[in-house]
This record gives C-alpha cells, sequence and structure tokens, in this order.
C-alpha cells in the first residue's frame, strides 16, 4: 500500500483529502506545515506528497526544494494573479503535478496513479 504525504495548514483540505485517499486505499500521514512534513518524511516510507504552497513556518516553495528528488510531489494552491502564478514557479523547483484549489477529488486520484505508475523497464 502506497503512502502519502498531505501538507495543509487548511484542517478541512487536510481531513477531506486524507478520508478520500484512505478510502481509495492509499496510507497517509498528515502535517501542517512544511517543518513538520520534513520530520515526518525522514521517519516514514513516504511514496508521494501533496503540498500546499502557502502555509505557516516552512512554506510549500521551501519544502518542494527540499524533496526535489526524492519522492514526486503535486503542489497545490488557491491563490493566483496575473502578476504571480504561484503553480508555475511550484512546478519549476521540482513539482511534477500542480493542483489548482478547490480541485475535484477524481482528478487528485489520476495525478497519483499516473505519478506512482511503475515505471516500464
Amino acid at each position: 500500500m502506497k503512502t502519502i504525504l498531505i501538507v495543509d495548514d487548511d484542517p478541512m483540505v487536510l481531513e477531506s483529502t486524507k478520508t478520500y485517499l484512505e478510502l481509495k486505499g492509499f496510507n497517509t500521514i498528515c502535517a501542517q506545515d512544511g517543518d513538520e512534513a520534513l520530520k515526518k518524511v525522514e521517519t516514514a516510507n513516504v511514496d508521494l506528497a501533496l503540498i500546499d504552497i502557502f502555509m505557516p513556518k516552512r512554506g510549500g516553495f521551501e519544502t518542494i526544494m527540499a524533496l526535489h528528488g526524492s519522492i514526486p510531489v503535486i503542489a497545490m494552491s488557491g491563490v493566483s494573479s496575473h502578476r504571480f502564478e504561484p503553480l508555475e514557479f511550484a512546478q519549476s523547483i521540482g513539482a511534477e503535478r500542480t493542483l489548482s484549489k478547490p480541485f475535484l477529488p477524481d482528478t487528485l486520484l489520476e495525478i497519483i496513479n499516473e505519478l506512482l505508475k511503475p515505471e516500464k523497464t
């Protein structure tokens, strides 16, 4: 069973995403900021991380850079503007995929399955 780390400072997002992914057969670990997330990655076998961009303490950008190359990352955010697109920046620093909040649960599941699909040799 694959383990997904969900990182978001919004308890409602954490709980609803956790519940949905567990119903779909995944183990989940939750963190409310990047510092907590990085500690959990050190102590657990995490297969993929779903990371919010804007959080207290260590934010999503720093967390994505710290995890780059170790596990696949999906960046998520509900913030966007004409001057700065945080999800595009997140992808440029290492996020494999991005999701704009609010997102459909089935869209999240599709991206997760795509990223966790075994490599063909």
